[in-house]
């Protein structure tokens, strides 16, 4: 997984970077969170990112915190 921090596969597992256990939790649960969002809405669309609002409020931080460390 060089490019991606997770993915969650159609047989419902989620995958995740193993580089991700160099990052604060914070970055890891937005991950984690986001891949489960995955669950309801298999795509990037208005629906996950309102669902991921509604469960992680501060979800854009956590992202741009990771993308920053990268």
């Amino acid at each position: 997984m060089e490019k991606r921090w997770g993915s969650y596969t159609p047989s419902g597992r989620v995958l995740l970077n193993p580089d991700l256990i160099r990052y604060p939790t914070y970055c890891i649960d937005y991950v984690i969170i986001h891949e489960m969002c995955h669950v309801k809405h298999p795509n990037h669309n208005k629906k996950i990112y309102d669902l991921l609002s509604d469960v992680l409020p501060d979800w854009e931080y956590r992202k741009k915190r990771l993308e920053q460390m990268d």
